[in-house]
C-alpha cells in the first residue's frame, strides 16, 4: 500500500500540468503546449469561460469526468498510468 501511494505521488508530481491543462481547460498549459507555442490546445476554453467555470465549480466536475474518460475509454494512458491517476482499474468493457 505504501509503495503504490508512493508510486501516485511520483506520477503526480511529474504531470500534475496535464491533470491543470484538462480540468481548467487551459489553451496552453500542459501536455505539449507551452506558453510561448502559437498552437492553441483543442481542449482549451476562453479566460472569460474558465473563471466562469471556476467559479460556478460544476464545469470543472465534468471536466475530471472527462478527462478520465478520454484517459480510460480512449485509451490515452496506459492500464498502470490510469490506476496511479485515478485510484482504480480501467471499468471499460472493451478494454484488453
Amino acid at each position: 500500500m505504501i509503495v503504490k501511494l508512493g508510486k501516485r505521488i511520483k506520477y503526480f508530481r511529474k504531470n500534475w500540468k496535464t491533470g491543470v491543462h484538462l480540468i481548467f481547460r487551459t489553451k496552453r498549459f500542459g501536455v505539449n503546449n507551452q506558453w510561448w507555442s502559437d498552437f492553441d490546445s483543442g481542449f482549451g476554453c476562453s479566460i472569460k469561460r474558465q473563471i466562469w467555470e471556476i467559479i460556478t465549480i460544476r464545469p470543472i466536475i465534468k471536466n475530471y469526468k472527462r478527462m478520465k474518460h478520454r484517459a480510460g475509454a480512449l485509451h490515452f494512458l496506459t492500464n498502470e498510468d490510469y490506476e496511479l491517476s485515478f485510484g482504480e482499474p480501467k471499468k471499460y468493457p472493451y478494454d484488453h
